[in-house]
Parts: C-alpha cells; sequence; structure tokens
C-alpha cells in the first residue's frame, strides 16, 4: 500500500517516493501501471529488513538519502 499512497500524493501534487525491498520490484512496477504513473519514483533497498537489526536499517537508510531526494525533486517537476 505505499506505493499506492505514494502515487495518490503524488496524484494531488504532492511529491512522493516510494522505498520498496527488492523482493516486491516487480510487483511494484505492475502496481504503478495499474494506477496510471509508471514513472512514479520507487528507490530500491535490499530485502528483507525486517530481519534486520535496527542499525542495519539505519545504514540503509542513510545510504539511500541521496537517492530518495533526487526522485522528490523529479517527481515535482
Amino acid at each position: 500500500w505505499g506505493l499506492h499512497d505514494g502515487i495518490e500524493a503524488e496524484k494531488r501534487g504532492r511529491p512522493a517516493v516510494t522505498v520498496i525491498t527488492r523482493a516486491f520490484t516487480k510487483a511494484a512496477e505492475l502496481r504503478a501501471k495499474a494506477l496510471g504513473m509508471t514513472d512514479h519514483p520507487v528507490v530500491v533497498i535490499d530485502h528483507p529488513i525486517a530481519s534486520k537489526p535496527p542499525e542495519a536499517v539505519q545504514k540503509m537508510a542513510l545510504a539511500s538519502i541521496e537517492e530518495v531526494a533526487q526522485g522528490l525533486v523529479s517527481s515535482s517537476s
């Protein structure tokens, strides 16, 4: 549902980026197509995250900051 929410936010004029894990890339691609926004910015991180310690997840988040920021800038143009 994160992808759905991100696309709905964009449709309402709010920049949005969806962060997903690698295991959900195909599902996200299909869902974005179904929702009519194939260019919605998506940042893909390693899977899984639920079993990782908080420090590892934080490291993944920090490594993705630039890509998320770029997606927000490009989605608002």
